[in-house]
């Protein structure tokens, strides 16, 4: 990280190029040599119009370009969607395999326990028993005689009722359940099996991919997954229960059992109705199968033509009320007839096919699909060379696209590597990919008619937290950086971080790198400036001083950089730039003249929440007039023409500033002290005297 505060990575993919696959690439941007600006007159310029900025975006890459990446993100989806299909299959096939195994073992077990649910009429020995008891019942004694006064009848050797033992409900219990689960996960194997046949989508056209993607959102949102996990569950319960009852011993039929089992088979049931009946419903759930869609088929049916009965009669009924115009009841509910009529003969679609209704929601999710396909190949492979594409397809999507592309990004980010941790593995690996993304998504948001709304705020705030400077660039990357974060800073004056970010980018990319501004960019530096200049208030306290001294760098750059001969600008255009940086230093001067120290500290305060903040203040306020406007004005000093504009007056206003800042704020604090987070008390003094030497062209002590 540099003193700025800025990301700096060694450089590893070209803004000019976005690497596609092996040698080849797709070019970004081809402006290694622009032709000659044309003269637009600078008292009259302005930021270009949403529809300017759309016809710019369009043209930015050929159509070309544009099917390549499509095709390159369709075939990563297909691949990724059919190999996750593939491995369903193989565990419902082998599930299968294991269910009929454990289903033929519990059968066999269930065949020899369930006779301990009821007596044995075939044993002998309690046959024998039955008679002899019968035949003593029949006997009465009066000595000395033994009389059979009784004849045993078939009623007399009724037993007491059969009652099975607790261990042998139990046993029952476990074994039947076990059967009943492993029942049920070979059933639910070829349900999830017939899903997934029928989520099957060939081919790699524009219309496949969407219906595709279209059934790959419904396997997640209808979590099949989650089935094909609780499958093996419900095996393993069983196995569970199964070994369960192998400790229990001999059990007899009971109406327990029979319950337990009637609950089970009654939940397995439920599922399978519910599994059956969403699809018909719900056109994106993933649970489809041959018996939802001879359902929906039937469904489909009965209501176009119950519903085209019910507009038959309501034409008859509205007819009817047309002929009875002088009928006092059909006056007063004229209106209701009125619209009966409408109802009858408005044209109404009937329900689409099992087919068709997909279709109809593809349609309807046009955007959102073809946003999650190019999302979806980045997730599912991880592969920046999909992240660095999105440029080419943005001017594809809908306007409102564009911002949930990101969203699709931090959340896969934030799953993957978690949330504080969010831009590091990027900044370790790649600095220009995300920042080159995000730029040209803000620059799509500025193409939007919605500007200034919260919607569209809250938008680009979520494309503007993935951007960032590495340590390089291109000329490309610093032209389309500087032009889009400038507008967006005079876009979202809210948000103060914008400002400082444009600020930083031009001092990154331009002063520190090298890159040469065109009249586009240094006019949107100079909008830029302006409106911050305009927004000065001293109540904003130590931020409004932080945001205009950063805005007088703007100003100072922007003269230094025309006067270099580096920038790619005309004779007229330069003499216009230069025109008007004179007139900007004078309003310089009279700000500096007016400020007002007293009471700026309260920003400091704000900033660090500690009351020696007021102390720290003299520290932070030299290291702003330091850094942004003692610097560069020695600096600009450093060649002829740029001395030419600084004059000794505003060098003598900007030391008594300092001396008038001094009696505001006398005290100070140790540099040392933690919360000292800049300072330029120890350079201030020095670097004051080389700017009046530099002016005065003395030579150096």
């Amino acid at each position: 990280m540099s003193s700025d505060g800025t990301h700096t990575m060694p450089r590893s993919l070209g803004q000019d190029e976005i690497v596609q696959d092996g040698n080849e690439k797709v070019a970004v941007g081809q402006d290694d040599e622009k032709n000659e600006e044309t003269e637009p007159n600078i008292t009259t310029w302005s930021f270009p119009t949403p529809e300017a900025i759309r016809e710019e975006l369009s043209k930015e890459f050929t159509d070309e370009q544009k099917e390549k990446v499509w095709t390159e993100c369709t075939e990563a989806v297909k691949t990724s969607y059919d190999q996750l299909l593939g491995r369903w299959k193989e565990e419902m096939d082998t599930l299968l395999v294991y269910a009929g195994v454990s289903s033929a073992v519990l059968t066999a077990f269930n065949v020899e326990s369930y006779h301990l649910l009821q007596p044995d009429p075939a044993d002998p020995t309690l046959a024998v028993l039955k008679q002899i008891s019968a035949q003593l019942n029949g006997y009465t004694f009066a000595p000395p005689f033994l009389n059979a006064t009784h004849t045993a009848r078939p009623g007399d050797l009724t037993q007491a009722p059969f009652q099975a033992p607790a261990s042998a409900v139990w046993l029952n219990s476990l074994w039947f359940s076990s059967l009943v689960f492993s029942f049920a996960a070979a059933l639910l194997a070829l349900f999830v099996k017939q899903w997934l046949y029928e989520g099957m989508v060939p081919g790699t056209s524009p219309e496949s991919a969407r219906l595709r993607q279209y059934r790959f959102n419904g396997l997640l949102k209808w979590r099949v997954g989650t089935v094909v996990v609780v499958l093996p569950i419900l095996l393993q319960l069983a196995s569970i229960l199964f070994l369960a009852g192998l400790l229990v011993l001999l059990w007899t039929l009971h109406n327990i059992v029979a319950a337990i089992a009637s609950v089970l088979v009654g939940l397995v049931f439920t599922f399978v109705i519910g599994f059956t009946l969403l699809p018909v419903f719900k056109s994106d759930c993933s649970y489809r199968s041959p018996a939802s869609s001879a359902i929906y088929a039937v469904l489909r049916v009965a209501r176009n033509e119950i519903l085209r009965a019910i507009r038959g009669v309501c034409k008859v009924i509205y007819l009817w009320s047309m002929q009875w115009h002088s009928a006092t009841m059909i006056l007063l509910y004229r209106a209701h007839f009125q619209r009966l009529g409408e109802f009858a003969y408005e044209t109404y679609g009937s329900m689409p096919t099992w087919r068709g209704r997909d279709q109809n929601e593809i349609y309807l999710y046009h955007g959102d699909l073809s946003r999650a396909i190019i999302t979806t190949a980045y997730s599912t492979t991880a592969d920046k060379k999909f992240l660095s594409s999105m440029p080419v397809v943005f001017s594809d999507l809908p306007p409102e696209q564009v911002p949930k592309c990101f969203r699709d990004i931090l959340n896969f980010m934030e799953a993957e590597w978690g949330h504080w941790h969010l831009p590091d593995r990027l900044l370790l690996e790649d600095g220009i990919t995300l920042p080159l993304c995000a730029t040209y998504g803000i620059r799509h948001m500025l193409a939007r008619s919605d500007k200034g709304t919260d919607k569209w705020l809250d938008d680009v705030h979520a494309i503007f937290r993935h951007y960032f400077m590495g340590k390089q660039s291109t000329e490309k990357m610093a032209e389309l950086a500087s032009k889009t974060l400038c507008h967006y800073a005079v876009e979202d004056r809210t948000f103060r971080r914008v400002f400082v970010v444009a600020y930083k980018t031009l001092k990154r990319l331009f002063d520190k790198q090298g890159f040469h501004h065109t009249y586009e960019t240094l006019a949107h530096a100079r909008a830029m400036y302006q409106v911050q200049m305009a927004a000065w208030d001293p109540s904003d306290a130590f931020l409004g001083y932080r945001d205009t001294t950063q805005a007088i760098y703007v100003l100072l750059h922007i003269v230094r950089a025309t006067l270099s001969g580096q920038s790619r600008l005309t004779p007229s255009q330069t003499d216009a730039m230069l025109a008007w940086g004179r007139q900007e230093l004078t309003r310089v001067h009279e700000w500096l003249r007016g400020l007002e120290w007293t009471g700026l500290h309260k920003g400091c305060l704000l900033r660090s929440g500690d009351t020696p903040a007021v102390l720290a203040f003299p520290h932070i306020a030299s290291h702003y007039l330091v850094k942004m406007i003692i610097d560069p004005l020695i600096t600009l000093c450093s060649t002829p023409d740029g001395l030419a504009m600084v004059s000794e007056e505003l060098v003598s206003t900007i030391e008594h500033t300092w001396s008038a800042a001094q009696l505001a704020y006398p005290d100070r604090v140790d540099v040392g002290i933690g919360f000292v987070w800049a300072s330029g008390l120890s350079q201030i003094d020095t670097r004051l005297v080389e700017l009046r030497r530099v002016v005065r062209q003395l030579p150096p002590e």
